[in-house]
């Protein structure tokens, strides 16, 4: 891909009635085309993260879009996965091969989280509002799908949990980053959800401004407080209901897009 800088306003978002910006490895981050899609991508030492950023409104199947991608990633990539996300807690670990007659590209039931240690393997989520968290630590990387409902059942949580229960990742060692999505100023929300949001106790200041919730704000804190180091922890990314071009479904509804955010360990160093 022919990449370039993105533009510095491309990694701000509002937390709290402030202006803030990612951890140092934001600096990471470059603008480009994948299989047609407009992306961010970060290749670190391990691990590559990418954030497709749009289409706005539904465009192909998700079997059909990631099929591409697949097709522009191989040899790196020998599959993709996602899940049938629930706005829930559940984290689900595929494998290569599984699926009916080991397809390369699909999804592997309800989750909304996957976690893996096998290198060539793409984990996926989609996304049109809600946050996506892409994450990893040594030879382990996770994707992550989080709307308000997911941060309060403490997903972010639950993976870093996972990230140390089966793989013996300690917090310290993994870095995260989090995608476009809504921001505050376009996420007013009822009371319901604020004392829902609160029993994780994150500090209000990150994420909370009047009836306007910053999802990516408390989510930030909340990986922090999980023992992320606040400079492995970043957002790129405008919002998604602030900009035409990014998918929203609180903006458009049912005929919203998805944007997809996939990480992987390459099979071919």
């Amino acid at each position: 891909m022919d990449l370039k800088a993105p533009p510095r306003a491309e990694l701000y978002h509002w937390g709290g009635g402030r202006i803030s910006v990612g951890g140092e490895f934001a600096k990471l981050w470059r603008e480009g085309e994948l299989a047609g899609d407009h992306v961010l991508t970060d290749s670190g030492e391990t691990a590559r993260m990418i954030f497709g950023l749009g289409p706005a409104y539904a465009v192909r199947s998700p079997e059909d879009r990631m099929a591409r991608v697949l097709e522009t990633l191989t040899p790196d990539v020998l599959a993709i996965r996602w899940g049938e996300q629930v706005h829930g807690r559940f984290v689900r670990t595929p494998t290569l091969w599984e699926g009916p007659g080991h397809r390369r590209v699909g999804c592997v039931g309800d989750c909304d989280a996957l976690i893996t240690s096998e290198a060539g393997l793409g984990l996926l989520v989609w996304t049109a509002d809600c946050v996506p968290i892409l994450m990893n630590g040594g030879s382990v990387v996770a994707a992550v799908h989080s709307g308000w409902r997911g941060a309060a059942a403490d997903i972010a949580g639950a993976v870093v949990h996972q990230f140390g229960s089966d793989y013996g990742i300690r917090p310290s060692q993994i870095r995260a980053a989090l995608g476009p999505a809504i921001s505050g100023p376009r996420f007013p929300v009822g009371s319901e959800v604020v004392e829902a949001l609160r029993p994780l106790g994150v500090e209000e200041s990150r994420w909370l401004n009047g009836h306007h919730v910053d999802l990516r704000g408390f989510l930030e804190a909340r990986l922090e407080a999980c023992g992320l180091a606040p400079e492995s922890v970043t957002t790129v990314g405008r919002c998604t209901a602030s900009s035409a071009d990014l998918a929203s479904y609180r903006r458009d509804g049912d005929a919203s897009g998805r944007q997809w955010s996939l990480i992987y360990r390459p099979a071919v160093c």
